[in-house]
């Protein structure tokens, strides 16, 4: 299942530094990358967690595919962050620099435990990398929830020639402060005034599936999700997708004097 674009561009992603990474992004995506994305520290100081509502805090449990086994936890325990914001920053670097990623892994995705991950480090698509963070997320006391979306033009594609091989993406959504957040762990971004009520996603994709882990919605293989993406793309109306816009800000983990993280 062709979940993540730009594929190339991650398997070597391990190689650069954190300003030709985001050069590179710029270059693919077309934003406007300013000075500050590249250069500023974040001063995590000035976020404060608010306490857990209980519809929130029901998100820290794990589910069949993502338990918080004394791996996980050890990981887990081992990234520092004074506050939720902090931490995620801190665990997507974390995947970033200790995990590879192999193309042909890809027809493993959604069959492995993230303990099997941890063992292997090595991802095969978004969906590894979605899986894995939104774990270590909750390990951290984080509640995080998986989004799996549908791409609109594929979408439109497959309805008038559905041999088209499947293509969507795997969000996450994990609370801050005192509200939910989208971030995209597979190319470091983290949304901002995000609508969790909305089914329209950044960069063209809708949402088809929401949940603790795959297996947790039934979906335990590529096939399993590849059905769960046709089935969208089947009762798909056009003109049924709005970009939502969402400003956003670089998960990196920039410090003063930090230097390359090669």
């Amino acid at each position: 299942m062709a979940t993540c674009r730009f594929r190339k561009f991650t398997n070597n992603r391990k190689k650069l530094s954190p300003v030709w990474a985001l050069w590179v992004l710029f270059l693919l995506t077309g934003c406007g990358l300013t000075r500050s994305h590249f250069l500023a520290p974040v001063d995590f100081s000035r976020f404060q967690d608010q306490d857990l509502p209980l519809e929130a805090a029901a998100w820290l449990g794990s589910g069949p595919q993502s338990r918080i086994t004394p791996a996980v936890a050890a990981v887990a325990g081992a990234i520092e962050g004074r506050n939720r914001r902090e931490r995620v920053y801190g665990i997507v670097d974390y995947v970033w620099q200790h995990f590879g990623y192999d193309s042909w892994l890809r027809d493993r995705t959604f069959g492995l435990t993230v303990d099997e991950l941890l063992t292997r480090k090595v991802l095969g698509g978004c969906s590894d990398y979605a899986l894995v963070q939104t774990t270590l997320f909750r390990a951290s006391g984080i509640p995080a929830r998986l989004i799996m979306t549908a791409n609109v033009d594929w979408m439109l594609d497959f309805q008038k020639n559905d041999l088209l091989l499947a293509k969507g993406h795997v969000f996450i959504e994990a609370y801050l402060e005192d509200k939910w957040y989208l971030v995209d762990g597979t190319y470091g971004f983290l949304y901002l005034s995000y609508d969790p009520n909305s089914h329209n996603f950044p960069r063209g994709e809708i949402r088809c599936w929401r949940g603790r882990d795959y297996w947790s919605g039934g979906i335990d293989s590529v096939d399993r999700a590849t059905e769960r993406l046709r089935a969208a793309a089947s009762g798909y109306q056009p003109g049924g997708y709005v970009d939502p816009e969402y400003p956003w800000d670089v998960l990196w983990l920039i410090r003063p004097n930090a230097g390359n993280r090669n």
